[in-house]
């Protein structure tokens, strides 16, 4: 019966050894799952931050589109009502535009100090604000001599932190 008892020995030791991890293992198991989770949410994350910055800059760039094209509406207004071609819109300095498209053009406030540049979303448009919106929107405008007569226009948006678009179009008198 001693024989026996040996041969038994080693072979249950050897099972028990099989049976499960060690706590070492599954620490380390554990460790190694934290790290893969935590990768894929960093990745969800920037991915998340980067789709939110974009979708501002687009933002901002049709707002600067925008300016743009109320400036070349603005000046052909004034042609169809036999006004000078630059009648209101010449020597702008980060003036505020807001267009509503129920009056004929949009409006300009000259002065800067009193200027609410903030753009508010509201019902499918932007309004101008005084509350703190994250895009603002200026026009800078500068009538330059020689033939064609031309009005330079500069349209910088803002939407947060370190982002900003700026646009220049020049506007001829071609009437």
């Amino acid at each position: 019966m001693k024989s026996q008892k040996s041969i038994r020995q080693p072979a249950d030791k050897s099972q028990k050894s099989q049976r499960g991890f060690t706590l070492l293992e599954s620490m380390v198991a554990i460790a190694i799952f934290s790290v893969g989770i935590s990768a894929a949410v960093f990745v969800i994350v920037q991915s998340i931050n980067v789709g939110t910055r974009t979708k501002n800059k687009i933002i901002a760039a049709n707002l600067t589109q925008e300016g743009i094209e109320v400036m070349r509406n603005i000046r052909d207004r004034n042609w169809l009502a036999g006004r000078a071609w630059t009648d209101g819109i010449e020597g702008l300095t980060d003036a505020c535009l807001q267009w509503n498209s129920d009056n004929v053009a949009g409006f300009f406030i000259n002065d800067s100090s009193a200027c609410n540049t903030n753009l508010f979303f509201v019902g499918g448009h932007y309004i101008q604000t005084a509350s703190p919106a994250q895009f603002s929107r200026t026009v800078t405008t500068q009538v330059l001599d020689g033939p064609p007569e031309q009005l330079l226009v500069s349209v910088t948006t803002t939407c947060g932190v370190n982002c900003s678009i700026t646009a220049e179009n020049y506007l001829y008198n071609w009437k």
